[in-house]
């Protein structure tokens, strides 16, 4: 077991390394962690304090100022007070829609499906204001009995902050529209591109 303890702006934090949830992504990995509410799941943004130049992550902050019924929400947000690393806390969600697909042998239930859609439909209609860069089934997370999305902003946050060969490594093919290999700004229709694809 490696545990760790991060101190971040709403509070401290411990989390496993040792106990990942679900695979790493391109733009970080999550853990089950803990809080004084109990379980959390802590994401461990692959970018450190001298790649970021000590932006802040504004995005978790602003999601966590407001309440969204198709966005998951961000419990904590920035830099760990001990060390370079960057952090987002959330609560644990039930499973992916990724999670889903992979059980499923051929097509998922048409019910689930719809329901799914319709949530990422929700979710970015919700925070129209922001593009999610990287929205994909792994991002879809079934909350409270709710389809969510989550990650807002992760990408755009890596994206101020890296070269553009590291955010091309960190992009997921199978859902990246062609602005993004292009090196263009991302908008509204690359989410639209993403969720065609999901679809």
């Amino acid at each position: 077991m490696a545990l760790h303890t991060i101190r971040l702006p709403s509070g401290e934090w411990e989390y496993d390394d040792a106990k990942p949830l679900g695979k790493a992504g391109g733009f970080g990995e999550v853990f089950l962690g803990s809080g004084e509410n109990g379980p959390v799941a802590i994401k461990r943004l692959k970018i450190s304090a001298d790649q970021a130049a000590h932006r802040e992550l504004k995005i978790g902050h602003s999601l966590m100022q407001q309440s969204f019924d198709h966005v998951v929400p961000v419990l904590d947000a920035g830099q760990d007070s001990e060390s370079d690393r960057y952090f987002l806390v959330m609560p644990v969600c039930d499973y992916s829609l990724q999670d889903k697909i992979n059980e499923a042998s051929g097509a998922i239930d048409e019910a689930m499906a719809k329901s799914a859609i319709n949530g990422i439909i929700n979710g970015l209609s919700e925070v129209s204001n922001v593009t999610h860069r990287d929205l994909k089934p792994a991002n879809v997370l079934f909350h409270e009995e709710e389809w969510k999305i989550a990650d807002f902003g992760i990408a755009k946050f890596v994206e101020d902050s890296t070269s553009m060969e590291t955010l091309r490594s960190s992009l997921t093919p199978t859902y990246a529209a062609p602005e993004q290999w292009r090196g263009e700004r991302p908008t509204a229709a690359t989410d639209i591109y993403a969720l065609g694809c999901i679809i």
